[in-house]
């Protein structure tokens, strides 16, 4: 059962600010539609004129929650820079992953259903994130409108990518599904645009064990075997790979 809580005292959230006045000319600390639309790889049309709206940013630094569990929906976030961990914990004091937004993630979804966000989300490295509003989202007479089309797309993606998370968790033995988790975040890495073969894990050991339901021995131990095998060299967070093919097909 989760362990759904209110805002702590120690969290000091605010609501943010109600959608301003758009206007022409976005500094440092907003969006355009259009950018929102690359980041989440929406391939649909959007209305003439809408390319120009802006959305705030929020900036984390590594360490803060971007949305904390019993936090009031205030609306959905897409990721433009940096990486995520989103995560549950349970009512004996365990801890799931649920998974780790990255470049183009869109996160909050799980706060529409009861108004009220039932994960936290906490920043990995520094982020920068776009807001949109649930006023933008859900506002009268405004269904069916090319925003709220792009939410539910961008929802439905990330849904699968859970799904397929789950799956990995619970149909191959505990060190092939660390071997498949590093497989997975080479494809992350080459669809942001960035080195498939070689990148540095924002994630500790422990976050990978929480995500995939093993230990952090086992985690080290399937590290191990993948370096003995000659698919990977790892030094600290750093990985680089040298049989793709191979680390995608690992069998302990």
């Amino acid at each position: 059962m989760m362990n759904v809580q209110t805002v702590p005292a120690t969290v000091r959230w605010q609501p943010a600010a109600a959608h301003p006045v758009l206007k022409h000319g976005a500094d440092e600390h907003w969006s355009t539609l259009r950018e929102i639309q690359d980041l989440l790889r929406y391939d649909g049309h959007l209305q003439a004129g809408s390319e120009a709206e802006l959305f705030q940013r929020r900036r984390l630094k590594a360490g803060q929650s971007a949305l904390v569990m019993g936090q009031p929906f205030d609306g959905l976030y897409v990721v433009r820079l940096g990486t995520l961990k989103t995560l549950i914990t349970n009512v004996d004091g365990g801890v799931h992953v649920l998974g780790f937004p990255m470049k183009g993630s869109l996160i909050g979804f799980d706060g529409i259903y009861q108004n009220t966000y039932m994960s936290e989300v906490v920043a990995l490295t520094d982020c920068d994130l776009i807001r949109v509003p649930a006023s933008e989202l859900f506002a009268t007479g405004r269904s069916g409108n090319h925003l709220e089309r792009m939410a539910y797309w961008a929802s439905s993606h990330e849904i699968i990518q859970e799904q397929e998370a789950y799956s990995l968790t619970r149909s191959v033995k505990s060190e092939v599904r660390v071997a498949r988790f590093l497989h997975t975040m080479s494809q992350r890495f080459e669809d942001m645009g960035w080195s498939p073969n070689r990148f540095i894990l924002p994630m500790t050991r422990r976050d990978i064990g929480h995500h995939l339901s093993v230990t952090v021995e086992t985690v080290s131990r399937a590290f191990s075997a993948l370096v003995q095998q000659g698919i990977i060299e790892v030094e600290f967070r750093e990985i680089r790979i040298l049989e793709r093919d191979a680390l995608c097909h690992f069998e302990r």
